[in-house]
């Protein structure tokens, strides 16, 4: 008679299986991210510009975020999930703790997180990049600026109807480094904000750090018709960058093209072709602008049966770059990149995880899985080779993260031995020894 903890195979015979195999942990990889963090001086700048005093604290608030980032990088987005990892070896030797704090533990830790430090999680976030760039300095910098829905269920503050998305949320503006992937800034905003309300504000303080930080890189603004605002040109004009951004069509644009469209529609009427493309610029002034600005066009048309020569939507974007016409539309359309990077944040780093009754909280949690994606991110680029970059969280998590390993102690040391059958065994040293060369 099998006892009740094996759990038999039937597939195989005399095979079943148990949970007895000692003391494991099926996260080994994710020491990598622990001595990524340890090497680029995360965890001082945490301990040193994270938290505040309490005298009723068992853990230190800069403790609970490493746990936090730490959970997060594994795939670990709630918090009910601390419990769970509560007695994991991997976890607690690179904790230093006997114990991980609990579920009860963060939501108090949660609660207790404000508008101070909300700035300071932003401060870590700018120190964190900017250290970054100080590895790799960039010479060409993307700004990549959008809005997104986070929904929200109940009562939750802030929570109101998004037009754009036709459901109830958060509605937050984001800016990303185009090129990188990196999270530069994101502000948790009301659901009936209205995308480009305020973006100016939002990105001031962005133009002011690359300008005083790296004062001889390029930076390119990008956005979508919902930042079509004169306030941000003036902004990025008035420190010597550059900008696409799309128009909403309207009369007067069209008519500035009308004649370039007939003779697209001429022309496919005699030609058996099904697709007919023409690019255009010209200057032009909104009655809200203080002067021209020069206005790309591209004019597309599909035969089709049923409508065989009504062209398609116009694509209008105001520009203060220089290059050819088509240079700038392929550069605008290059954003559509940043769909895959709020897509990746969300579903691997616990965005949309708005679990909170008060937006201030939430918007700190925002702040926390900020890290977390950025911390990743920034190993992927800087300790992976080419290939490996291209992967997505999730894949680099099945590879380097979940592996299985037995816990052997001896007198002064603690060894984990890994999976001796792991497929990516060298991808992990060369990684390891990407860090060292970091930290050196």
């Amino acid at each position: 008679m099998n006892s009740l903890s094996n759990i038999n195979i039937k597939c195989k015979s005399n095979f079943s299986i148990d949970f007895s195999g000692g003391d494991m942990t099926s996260d080994g990889g994710i020491a990598l991210f622990a001595e990524f963090m340890e090497s680029i001086g995360f965890n001082s700048m945490a301990e040193h510009g994270f938290g505040k005093p309490c005298l009723l604290k068992t853990y230190h608030d800069a403790d609970l975020l490493e746990q936090k980032l730490l959970m997060q990088i594994g795939g670990y987005g709630t918090d009910d999930e601390a419990d769970h990892l509560a007695h994991d070896p991997m976890f607690r030797l690179l904790l230093g703790k006997k114990r991980l704090a609990s579920q009860p533990t963060f939501s108090r830790f949660m609660a207790r997180l404000d508008e101070d430090s909300l700035r300071q999680l932003e401060g870590l976030n700018q120190e964190l990049l900017r250290r970054a760039y100080r590895f790799r300095h960039p010479e060409n910098i993307v700004l990549d600026v959008d809005t997104t829905l986070l929904p929200t269920y109940g009562k939750q503050e802030g929570g109101e109807y998004v037009c754009h998305y036709g459901a109830v949320g958060f509605h937050p503006i984001a800016v990303f480094d185009g090129l990188t992937g990196d999270l530069v800034r994101i502000e948790l905003r009301k659901g009936h904000h209205y995308c480009g309300k305020d973006a100016d504000m939002f990105l001031k303080p962005v133009m002011e750090a690359y300008n005083r930080d790296f004062p001889d890189t390029n930076v390119l603004v990008r956005g979508d018709s919902g930042f079509a605002n004169p306030k941000i040109y003036d902004l990025v004009e008035s420190y010597g960058y550059r900008y696409v951004i799309r128009l909403k069509q309207n009369p007067r644009l069209v008519k500035a093209v009308q004649d370039i469209c007939d003779e697209v529609t001429a022309e496919a009427a005699q030609s058996e072709k099904t697709y007919f493309v023409r690019y255009c610029d010209f200057q032009y002034k909104a009655d809200s602008w203080p002067c021209e600005r020069r206005v790309v066009c591209k004019i597309e048309l599909h035969k089709r049966e049923e409508q065989s020569l009504f062209p398609d939507s116009l694509m209008f974007l105001v520009t203060n770059l220089s290059a050819p016409v088509r240079k700038v539309v392929a550069a605008y359309c290059k954003r559509g990149t940043m769909e895959n990077f709020f897509k990746e944040a969300k579903n691997e780093f616990a965005f949309a995880h708005m679990s909170s009754r008060s937006m201030l909280t939430n918007a700190n949690r925002l702040w926390i899985a900020v890290l977390a994606y950025n911390i990743f991110n920034l190993f992927r680029r800087f300790c992976l080779s080419k290939k490996w970059q291209s992967y997505r969280a999730h894949e680099l998590r099945l590879r380097l993260v979940k592996i299985a390993g037995r816990v052997a102690r001896h007198a002064n040391k603690t060894v984990f031995k890994l999976c001796s059958s792991c497929p990516f065994q060298d991808a992990f040293r060369r990684a390891h020894m990407q860090i060292h060369l970091l930290a050196a």
